[in-house]
């Protein structure tokens, strides 16, 4: 199931630039991010199952925060998230003396290494040195203490990311003669709420002096099991230690069952010797980061562009094995499609279609298994949550993956599952009754659903299901849905105003009047995490008629710019990621230009414009650097220019997309010509069919607007 890079390609360098003789997988860095973008700066493999990290004192609800403390270092986490925090598990305390609280046993931390397949750092209060390496189920850490008469390791079984609690019925059983810890339980408190099963097995390179168990804040030396229904739990060995001396532990996660995290800890570390599973880590990650080359561009470029992508690659995650007693696909940690939907699918529809499949057919596999068939946009832990942020959105990624020809899915058994979504088990009943989600209904969805936006979203999952039935040749259903989608209209208020400009969409309730809610104020009110101006070009799929909605070309333009320069428009947040190509949609690709480099200038050195978000602004970032961006659902794309020299987009079957662009610079941000394999390009869209088999994207920039592509 898993493969790895040969050794020869460990060292593969990159072609030219400032880090011409450093592979991408060495400019990698995890600490992008872990301030604002919610990151962690732990190791992992490609869409691996486990994700091993430092967690610290007051963190990001990742469980990071690079200005505080250390507590330890827990197996599982989720990449860039917002909200309420998730796993947190298993969490591994090396210390000097025996505390149980994480305030504490917290540590300082100094030099600290973070790279794509492993993180060092030192514990300063106790001068202990920590080495972490992950496998795709497991990961071997390597603690090398001080002298000390008094070294512990404290396991903590019961915690979650942030010091709570949120193990709810389970256990731990030590074995000091074997040196093991094995157990779990189960557990709640994730962002998507539901009881979910984790169960782990570590093994200790040696055997302990002392050993004991942990309820609440009593430490039971010489007691080798507990069990807990809500108070904190764990395990600890104590050694006593000479200079310098290491003590390693294996520790394998599974959401099936100790047997089967012990089963992935045999297969996967087989040895305590450190180097081969860093070599094989690293090699995964050559092979993954290969998908694009950046040339020409400086190393702090490549330090950003190749982390982003290594960003991308996180999430979601492939459980295959570790959930059904089947071979189906499990793809799991979906934290949710309404942030990855529109930027990180698209990307992976390019460069990693394989990934894509498994992703598809896993929410085929969902729904044949779940009792409603409903397949739910947050898929966290194996619980399904119907966050109400927009709509259905598993169905915008099934169009996506299908306009883009993604091989080896049934689309037959696909369109089952987008039929059921449209006409049983998604939207609301009121939604398929009235056209339009009243204020203040939220059921089945949780209280994230508002009238503007659910009634937005659903539109766009009709459209897409439209698109799917179209390409099967179901000519009566895909006018159908395609009719459906135009059900963005019935919040579409043309009265109201703001600034000389009208028409705008807003909440409706059960009587059909539309709320009274202000435009700029209506923010969580009408629409999530969005306002009327924002959500105003959300119907993507229907520029046409939502530019003359607008008043035509020049009005539109005119108003989309108003927006952006005052500042109604946050391009950071999901709901509006597409919005700067609307321009180039109504002939201003200029405007596209300028608002992406805008955009792109967000990307500070350590930081991103807001939480990754599953790798969602990361992937981002790669479109804003290479030139063009997705309109996800469809197979357009638009072209704002790159930033760099030359990106080579590796696809499947060995061809390559080769973006090109002459007078690359810092004002140099406007598109003068543009040319698709040789054939000068009039227009700023090109079809996913121009690209797929590969070919040349060549672009001369300039610093001044010019008039390329103003159709």
């Amino acid at each position: 199931m898993y493969a790895f890079a040969s050794q020869a390609a460990l060292a593969a360098p990159l072609g030219d630039g400032g880090g011409a003789d450093v592979a991408p997988v060495d400019l990698v860095d995890p600490t992008i991010g872990t301030g604002v973008g919610s990151c962690m700066p732990g190791p992992c493999l490609p869409h691996a199952s486990i994700y091993p990290s430092p967690d610290t004192l007051a963190p990001k609800p990742s469980g990071y925060n690079r200005k505080e403390h250390i507590v330890g270092f827990s197996q599982l986490h989720t990449q860039g998230t917002g909200g309420i925090a998730s796993y947190g598990q298993f969490l591994l305390s090396p210390q000097i003396g025996l505390q149980v609280r994480e305030a504490d046993h917290a540590s300082a931390k100094e030099g600290e290494v973070a790279k794509a397949y492993r993180y060092d750092v030192r514990l300063s209060r106790y001068g202990i040195d920590c080495a972490v390496v992950p496998s795709y189920h497991s990961a071997l850490y390597k603690f090398t203490f001080p002298a000390s008469e008094d070294a512990n390791i404290l396991l903590d079984v019961a915690r979650k990311v942030g010091g709570g609690t949120a193990l709810r019925n389970g256990s731990i059983v030590i074995d000091p003669e074997k040196a093991t810890m094995s157990g779990g339980g189960d557990f709640d408190g994730n962002w998507v709420p539901g009881l979910h099963k984790i169960y782990f097995h570590a093994q200790f390179s040696r055997k302990p002096a002392r050993s004991g168990v942990t309820v609440g804040d009593a430490i039971k030396a010489g007691v080798s099991q507990a069990s807990s229904d809500g108070k904190p739990l764990g395990g600890y060995f104590g050694f006593q230690t000479t200079k310098d001396e290491s003590i390693s532990v294996r520790i394998a996660v599974s959401f099936k069952s100790v047997d089967q995290a012990r089963k992935w800890l045999e297969e996967e570390i087989p040895s305590w010797e450190m180097k081969p599973l860093d070599d094989q880590a690293r090699a995964a990650w050559v092979e993954k980061l290969g998908a694009i080359e950046v040339q020409g561009a400086s190393s702090a470029e490549q330090r950003k562009f190749y982390t982003a992508l290594w960003h991308s690659f996180v999430q979601p995650r492939d459980r295959t094995g570790d959930h059904w007693d089947t071979s189906e696909p499990y793809w799991d940690d979906h934290y949710t499609l309404w942030d990855s939907w529109k930027t990180l699918f698209p990307l992976l529809n390019i460069i990693d279609p394989q990934t894509s499949r498994g992703v598809v057919n896993s929410f085929i596999a969902r729904h044949k298994h779940n009792t409603d068939g409903y397949v739910a946009p947050a898929f966290v832990a194996g619980v399904e949550y119907r966050t109400g942020q927009g709509g259905d959105e598993v169905d915008n990624v099934i169009a996506d993956a299908f306009v883009k020809k993604v091989p080896g899915v049934d689309w037959q058994a696909a369109y089952a599952l987008l039929k059921h979504h449209a006409d049983v088990s998604g939207r609301m009943e009121s939604y398929r009754r009235l056209g339009y989600v009243p204020e203040g209904e939220t059921a089945p969805y949780c209280h994230r659903m508002k009238s503007g936006s659910g009634t937005l979203g659903f539109a766009i999952n009709d459209f897409s299901v439209s698109e799917v039935a179209a390409g099967l040749g179901e000519t009566a259903d895909a006018e159908r849905y395609r009719k459906r989608a135009e059900n963005w209209k019935n919040v579409w208020d043309q009265k109201a105003g703001d600034t000389g400009y009208t028409g705008f969409p807003r909440s409706r309730k059960s009587d059909s009047e539309f709320t009274a809610a202000g435009l700029r104020k209506n923010y969580n009110v009408d629409f999530y995490e969005a306002t009327s101006w924002e959500m105003a070009y959300a119907p993507t799929f229907a520029m046409d008629e939502l530019i003359s909605t607008m008043g035509g070309r020049e009005k539109f333009v005119e108003r989309l710019e108003f927006a952006f320069r005052s500042g109604l428009i946050d391009f950071s947040n999901e709901p509006s990621f597409m919005t700067p190509w609307l321009f180039a949609a109504a002939g201003r690709p200029d405007l596209s230009s300028y608002w992406a480099d805008v955009f792109k200038k967000r990307y500070k050195a350590d930081e991103l414009p807001g939480d990754d978000d599953q790798g969602a602004m990361s992937s981002m970032y790669l479109f804003l650097v290479s030139g063009f961006f997705p309109i996800a659902g469809q197979d357009i794309y638009y072209l704002h220019g790159p930033s760099v020299p030359k990106t080579t987009w590796r696809l499947p079957d060995g061809k390559k997309l080769v973006i090109s662009a002459e007078n690359v610079g810092p004002r140099n941000i406007y598109i003068q010509s543009a040319s698709l394999n040789g054939t000068p390009l009039r227009s700023a869209r090109i079809r996913h069919s121009d690209i797929a088999k590969g070919g040349r994207l060549d672009f001369v920039m300039g610093d001044s607007p010019g008039k390329w592509g103003q159709e």
